[in-house]
C-alpha cells in the first residue's frame, strides 16, 4: 500500500522483486510522471536547490502556485487546552491529528522528503521504468477533488496499465489516506486476499466467515472490471474501418496488431470474452 510519492517505489518493487509481493498493490492518490499527468510544467524551470529549500521551509507546491504564505504555527499551538479541545468538532479533531502526524513524519527525516520531491520530478534521472511495464494487479483509490494529481492521470493508469483498477472517491482530496472508509476498504481487501480457509478460526464455526464474503465480492468486482475492459476494447474496434481478408471481414483499429482483430460472421460481431 502506498500514497502519493510512494507509488513509484511500490511499483518498482513489482518490477524488481515480484516474487516477494503477495496480493494487489493498493495506491492512494498515486504520483504520476508529469510527462503523463501534464501538470507542474513550470517546475522544469525551477532550480533543484530552490525546490529543496521551499520544501524544507514547509511551502507546498500549491501555496507557491496560488501565492499563499506557508503555514505558521506557534510552538504553543501544538498543545491545546481542555476547554478548547472540548469546543472542537469531531472533524476538526481528526484534521488536527492528521496534520500532527504529517508534521511528525516530515520532522523525522526532512532530507528524505526532499529526495522524494526531486525523484518525483525526475531530476537527474528518470524512474527507470514505465508504469505500463507493471503487470502486477494494482488498485488505485483517488479523490475527485485532488489538487495535485489530476483525475485524468489516474484514468491513464487504468487505461494503459495491464491490470489496473480505479476507484474514484467523490469529493476526496490528496489526503484521501486519512479517510477511514478508504483505509477500511483496503485493509478488508488485503485480509480477504491473504485469507486461508484451513487456517481461519472463523471458518471452523458454523457461522459464515465475513472474509469469505469479501473474497466473493472481490471476485465479482474483478469479473465486472474485466467485462468492462473487454466491452470498451470491442467498442473501439467496432468504430474503426472494416478490412476484408479472404472470405472474412475484420473490424480492427489501425493501431492494433493482427492478433487483436475480431472476425465478423454474416455481419454479426462475434462475442468473445477473455481474461487478461
Amino acid at each position: 500500500m502506498a500514497h502519493s510519492a510512494g507509488a513509484p517505489y511500490a511499483l518498482a518493487c513489482a518490477i524488481k522483486i515480484p516474487h516477494k509481493l503477495q496480493g494487489t498493490i493498493f495506491l492512494v492518490c498515486p504520483w504520476v510522471s508529469t510527462t503523463v499527468a501534464n501538470n507542474f510544467k513550470w517546475l522544469r524551470f525551477v532550480p533543484t536547490p530552490v525546490m529543496k529549500f521551499t520544501n524544507s521551509a514547509g511551502i507546498s507546491l500549491q501555496q507557491i502556485m496560488h501565492g499563499r504564505q506557508p503555514y505558521s504555527t506557534k510552538p504553543s499551538s501544538h498543545r491545546t487546552s481542555g476547554a478548547l479541545t472540548a469546543q472542537m468538532s469531531s472533524f476538526e479533531k481528526k484534521q488536527q491529528l492528521g496534520l500532527a502526524i504529517l508534521k511528525a513524519s516530515f520532522a523525522e527525516n526532512l532530507s528524505g522528503a526532499n529526495n522524494d520531491l526531486v525523484m518525483c520530478f525526475e531530476r537527474g534521472r528518470a524512474f527507470g521504468f514505465s508504469y505500463t511495464d507493471v503487470d502486477h494487479p494494482v488498485h488505485v483509490f483517488h479523490g475527485t477533488k485532488d489538487d495535485r494529481i489530476p483525475v485524468a492521470a489516474v484514468k491513464w493508469m487504468e487505461d494503459n496499465m495491464p491490470d489496473c483498477r480505479l476507484t474514484l472517491v467523490e469529493g476526496g482530496k490528496h489526503s484521501l489516506f486519512l479517510r477511514a472508509e478508504v483505509v477500511d476498504t483496503i485493509f478488508k481487501s488485503i485480509a480477504a486476499q491473504l485469507h486461508v480457509k484451513d487456517k481461519c478460526r472463523l471458518c471452523m464455526i458454523p457461522t459464515k466467515c465475513w472474509l469469505m464474503e469479501e473474497v466473493e465480492n472481490e471476485r465479482k468486482e474483478r469479473e465486472l472490471q474485466i467485462q468492462r475492459k473487454v466491452e470498451a476494447s470491442f467498442a473501439k474496434l467496432s468504430r474503426s474501418p472494416s478490412i476484408k481478408t479472404g472470405n472474412q471481414d475484420y473490424s480492427t483499429d489501425n493501431q492494433r496488431s493482427s492478433a487483436d482483430r475480431v472476425p465478423q460472421t454474416n455481419d454479426k460481431l462475434l462475442t468473445i470474452y477473455t481474461y487478461f
